[in-house]
Protein backbone atom coordinates (compact mmCIF):
# COMPACT_ATOMS: atom_id res chain seq x y z
CA UNK A 1 0.00 0.00 0.00
CA UNK A 2 1.23 3.27 -1.06
CA UNK A 3 0.86 6.10 1.31
CA UNK A 4 -2.03 7.76 1.13
CA UNK A 5 -3.62 5.25 -1.47
CA UNK A 6 -5.98 1.98 -0.59
CA UNK A 7 -5.12 -1.08 -2.19
CA UNK A 8 -8.01 -1.29 -4.47
CA UNK A 9 -7.79 -5.29 -3.88
CA UNK A 10 -8.76 -4.15 0.08
CA UNK A 11 -11.57 -2.20 -1.28
CA UNK A 12 -12.76 -4.77 -3.28
CA UNK A 13 -12.74 -7.34 -0.37
CA UNK A 14 -14.57 -4.82 2.10
CA UNK A 15 -17.38 -4.26 -0.51
CA UNK A 16 -17.90 -8.39 -0.56
CA UNK A 17 -17.63 -8.57 3.59
CA UNK A 18 -20.39 -5.91 3.37
CA UNK A 19 -22.71 -7.69 1.35
CA UNK A 20 -21.99 -11.29 3.03
CA UNK A 21 -22.89 -9.71 6.38
CA UNK A 22 -26.30 -7.56 4.86
CA UNK A 23 -27.14 -11.27 3.37
CA UNK A 24 -26.37 -12.83 6.42
CA UNK A 25 -28.92 -10.18 8.45
CA UNK A 26 -31.45 -10.47 5.96
CA UNK A 27 -31.67 -14.45 6.61
CA UNK A 28 -31.31 -14.25 10.29
CA UNK A 29 -34.38 -11.81 10.67
CA UNK A 30 -36.67 -13.64 7.69
CA UNK A 31 -35.94 -16.87 9.98
CA UNK A 32 -37.12 -15.32 12.81
CA UNK A 33 -40.45 -14.03 11.28
CA UNK A 34 -40.97 -17.66 10.05
CA UNK A 35 -40.54 -19.01 13.37
CA UNK A 36 -42.70 -16.29 14.77
CA UNK A 37 -45.48 -17.11 11.99
CA UNK A 38 -45.27 -20.43 12.72
CA UNK A 39 -45.78 -20.42 16.66
CA UNK A 40 -48.99 -18.25 16.05
CA UNK A 41 -51.18 -20.52 13.58
CA UNK A 42 -49.46 -23.45 15.73
CA UNK A 43 -51.23 -21.56 19.05
CA UNK A 44 -54.80 -20.80 16.59
CA UNK A 45 -55.00 -24.50 15.39
CA UNK A 46 -54.11 -26.12 19.37
CA UNK A 47 -57.22 -23.22 20.53
CA UNK A 48 -59.27 -25.05 17.69
CA UNK A 49 -58.85 -28.65 19.17
CA UNK A 50 -59.67 -27.64 22.50
CA UNK A 51 -62.92 -25.33 21.48
CA UNK A 52 -61.40 -22.09 21.19
CA UNK A 53 -61.77 -19.63 18.94
CA UNK A 54 -58.64 -17.77 17.55
CA UNK A 55 -57.23 -15.33 20.37
CA UNK A 56 -58.47 -11.89 20.08
CA UNK A 57 -56.43 -9.12 20.51
CA UNK A 58 -57.10 -7.16 23.79
CA UNK A 59 -59.33 -4.07 23.42
CA UNK A 60 -58.49 -0.96 24.91
CA UNK A 61 -60.36 0.78 27.71
CA UNK A 62 -63.10 3.04 26.54
CA UNK A 63 -65.60 5.36 28.47
CA UNK A 64 -67.92 2.57 29.85
CA UNK A 65 -67.77 3.27 33.57
CA UNK A 66 -68.69 -0.61 34.89
CA UNK A 67 -65.40 -2.53 33.86
CA UNK A 68 -64.70 -4.90 30.69
CA UNK A 69 -67.40 -4.06 27.45
CA UNK A 70 -67.72 -6.26 24.64
CA UNK A 71 -68.19 -3.47 22.03
CA UNK A 72 -69.55 -5.75 19.36
CA UNK A 73 -72.65 -7.19 21.91
CA UNK A 74 -73.36 -4.20 24.12
CA UNK A 75 -76.59 -4.54 25.58
CA UNK A 76 -78.82 -1.63 24.43
CA UNK A 77 -82.49 -0.70 26.07
CA UNK A 78 -85.62 -2.51 23.95
CA UNK A 79 -87.53 0.66 24.07
CA UNK A 80 -85.30 3.74 23.24
CA UNK A 81 -82.24 1.34 22.11
CA UNK A 82 -79.76 3.41 24.60
CA UNK A 83 -76.98 1.53 25.46
CA UNK A 84 -77.60 0.35 29.06
CA UNK A 85 -75.84 -1.79 32.15
CA UNK A 86 -77.09 -4.88 32.40
CA UNK A 87 -77.60 -4.42 36.28
CA UNK A 88 -79.25 -1.86 35.55
CA UNK A 89 -83.22 -2.60 36.55
CA UNK A 90 -85.04 0.11 34.33
CA UNK A 91 -83.20 2.28 31.86
CA UNK A 92 -81.72 6.14 32.74
CA UNK A 93 -83.14 7.76 29.47
CA UNK A 94 -86.90 6.34 28.71
CA UNK A 95 -87.65 4.61 32.49
CA UNK A 96 -88.74 1.47 31.35
CA UNK A 97 -87.98 -1.67 32.84
CA UNK A 98 -84.80 -4.03 32.00
CA UNK A 99 -84.07 -7.27 32.17
CA UNK A 100 -86.03 -10.16 34.15
CA UNK A 101 -88.64 -7.04 35.16
CA UNK A 102 -89.36 -6.11 31.38
CA UNK A 103 -92.07 -7.96 30.86
CA UNK A 104 -94.31 -7.01 34.18
CA UNK A 105 -93.44 -3.53 33.43
CA UNK A 106 -94.05 -3.28 29.62
CA UNK A 107 -98.02 -4.50 29.79
CA UNK A 108 -98.77 -6.40 26.11
CA UNK A 109 -101.61 -5.09 23.65
CA UNK A 110 -102.83 -6.20 20.50
CA UNK A 111 -101.28 -3.20 18.83
CA UNK A 112 -97.78 -4.40 20.70
CA UNK A 113 -96.24 -3.62 23.66
CA UNK A 114 -96.85 -0.06 25.17
CA UNK A 115 -94.49 3.02 25.62
CA UNK A 116 -94.36 3.75 29.48
CA UNK A 117 -95.21 6.87 30.05
CA UNK A 118 -92.61 9.94 31.65
CA UNK A 119 -93.51 10.11 35.05
CA UNK A 120 -95.75 13.63 35.84
CA UNK A 121 -95.82 16.13 38.94
CA UNK A 122 -97.20 14.46 42.06
CA UNK A 123 -100.79 15.06 42.89
CA UNK A 124 -101.59 16.66 46.15
CA UNK A 125 -105.30 14.32 45.81
CA UNK A 126 -103.06 11.28 46.43
CA UNK A 127 -101.04 12.58 49.34
CA UNK A 128 -102.74 13.12 52.52
CA UNK A 129 -100.38 14.89 54.73
CA UNK A 130 -100.07 18.19 52.06
CA UNK A 131 -102.45 20.48 52.80
CA UNK A 132 -104.57 21.69 49.97
CA UNK A 133 -104.04 25.43 48.90
CA UNK A 134 -106.82 27.47 47.05
CA UNK A 135 -105.75 28.52 44.15
CA UNK A 136 -102.00 30.07 44.00
CA UNK A 137 -102.50 31.46 47.28
CA UNK A 138 -101.36 30.76 50.87
CA UNK A 139 -104.25 30.63 52.95
CA UNK A 140 -103.89 33.10 56.49
CA UNK A 141 -104.24 32.11 59.52
CA UNK A 142 -106.52 33.65 62.12
CA UNK A 143 -104.81 33.79 65.19
CA UNK A 144 -107.32 34.91 67.26
CA UNK A 145 -109.55 31.63 66.55
CA UNK A 146 -106.47 29.09 67.70
CA UNK A 147 -106.33 31.25 71.15
CA UNK A 148 -109.75 30.77 71.89
CA UNK A 149 -111.36 34.26 73.40
CA UNK A 150 -109.05 36.67 74.41
CA UNK A 151 -109.57 38.32 78.04
CA UNK A 152 -109.29 41.96 77.45
CA UNK A 153 -106.47 44.12 80.16
CA UNK A 154 -109.00 46.01 83.27
CA UNK A 155 -106.14 46.41 85.27
CA UNK A 156 -102.51 46.04 86.99
CA UNK A 157 -100.66 44.82 89.66
CA UNK A 158 -97.59 46.50 90.39
CA UNK A 159 -94.63 45.44 92.69
CA UNK A 160 -93.68 47.82 95.42
CA UNK A 161 -91.01 45.60 97.47
CA UNK A 162 -90.05 42.11 97.12
CA UNK A 163 -87.68 40.03 95.06
CA UNK A 164 -89.80 41.55 91.60
CA UNK A 165 -90.10 45.21 92.89
CA UNK A 166 -90.39 47.16 89.36
CA UNK A 167 -92.48 44.65 87.28
CA UNK A 168 -96.02 44.82 86.90
CA UNK A 169 -98.76 41.98 86.21
CA UNK A 170 -101.73 42.91 83.96
CA UNK A 171 -105.65 41.70 85.33
CA UNK A 172 -107.96 40.63 82.66
CA UNK A 173 -111.77 39.78 82.62
CA UNK A 174 -112.75 37.24 85.09
CA UNK A 175 -110.54 34.91 88.16
CA UNK A 176 -107.15 35.81 87.69
CA UNK A 177 -105.24 33.30 90.14
CA UNK A 178 -101.93 34.87 92.53
CA UNK A 179 -99.74 32.54 93.90
CA UNK A 180 -95.74 30.93 93.99
CA UNK A 181 -96.88 28.05 92.10
CA UNK A 182 -96.40 28.11 87.97
CA UNK A 183 -99.53 27.83 86.74
CA UNK A 184 -101.12 30.76 88.04
CA UNK A 185 -102.52 33.93 86.19
CA UNK A 186 -99.84 36.23 88.30
CA UNK A 187 -96.86 34.28 90.19
CA UNK A 188 -94.68 35.82 92.67
CA UNK A 189 -91.64 34.57 93.63
CA UNK A 190 -91.78 34.42 97.41
CA UNK A 191 -91.11 31.95 99.66
CA UNK A 192 -94.01 32.97 102.09
CA UNK A 193 -96.98 32.04 99.62
CA UNK A 194 -98.90 29.43 99.38
CA UNK A 195 -99.03 27.73 95.40
CA UNK A 196 -102.60 29.24 94.90
CA UNK A 197 -102.20 32.14 97.62
CA UNK A 198 -105.35 34.37 96.36
CA UNK A 199 -107.42 35.49 93.22
CA UNK A 200 -108.96 38.83 91.90
CA UNK A 201 -112.02 38.70 90.35
CA UNK A 202 -113.37 41.14 87.34
CA UNK A 203 -117.27 41.16 86.72
CA UNK A 204 -120.09 43.46 86.05
CA UNK A 205 -117.50 46.42 86.59
CA UNK A 206 -116.83 45.25 89.98
CA UNK A 207 -112.86 44.61 91.17
CA UNK A 208 -113.01 41.46 94.05
CA UNK A 209 -110.33 40.21 95.83
CA UNK A 210 -110.40 36.68 97.91
CA UNK A 211 -107.64 34.43 100.07
CA UNK A 212 -107.79 31.11 98.91
CA UNK A 213 -107.40 29.86 102.93
CA UNK A 214 -103.71 30.54 102.32
CA UNK A 215 -100.87 29.84 105.47
CA UNK A 216 -99.62 33.40 106.11
CA UNK A 217 -102.89 35.13 104.89
CA UNK A 218 -103.75 38.57 103.02
CA UNK A 219 -104.04 41.99 104.10
CA UNK A 220 -105.73 44.82 101.79
CA UNK A 221 -104.44 48.37 103.13
CA UNK A 222 -102.78 46.54 106.14
CA UNK A 223 -105.95 44.55 107.48
CA UNK A 224 -105.97 41.06 107.02
CA UNK A 225 -109.36 39.86 104.88
CA UNK A 226 -110.90 36.57 103.35
CA UNK A 227 -112.64 38.71 100.60
CA UNK A 228 -113.35 42.34 100.11
CA UNK A 229 -114.00 44.50 97.19
CA UNK A 230 -110.86 46.60 95.56
CA UNK A 231 -110.52 50.12 94.16
CA UNK A 232 -107.81 51.85 92.23
CA UNK A 233 -104.69 52.25 94.69
CA UNK A 234 -105.44 49.91 96.93
CA UNK A 235 -102.40 47.99 98.43
CA UNK A 236 -101.63 44.01 98.75
CA UNK A 237 -99.76 42.28 100.96
CA UNK A 238 -98.86 38.39 100.43
CA UNK A 239 -96.22 37.47 102.31
CA UNK A 240 -93.18 39.57 102.07
CA UNK A 241 -93.97 41.43 98.75
CA UNK A 242 -96.36 44.82 98.76
CA UNK A 243 -98.64 45.29 95.44
CA UNK A 244 -100.17 48.54 94.55
CA UNK A 245 -103.78 48.12 92.43
CA UNK A 246 -104.49 50.07 89.40
CA UNK A 247 -107.98 49.63 88.14
CA UNK A 248 -108.38 50.48 84.02
CA UNK A 249 -112.66 51.07 84.78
Amino acid sequence: MILGFKDPRDVVKGRIDSRINSAESDAINQARGAVLRTGDKAQNAARKVVGKGPAKKKKSMSWWPFGKKDEDAAPACGNCGKEVDPSWQACPYCRSALGAAAPQARAASPAGPAAPLPPGPPNPANMPNVPMVAGDKTMAIDLSKLAGPRRGVVGWLVCMSGNQKGLDFRIVEGVNHIGAGADNDIVITDEYLSSRHAAIRYEDGRYEFKDNDSTNGSFLNEKRVTKDELIDNDTIRLGRTELRFKALY
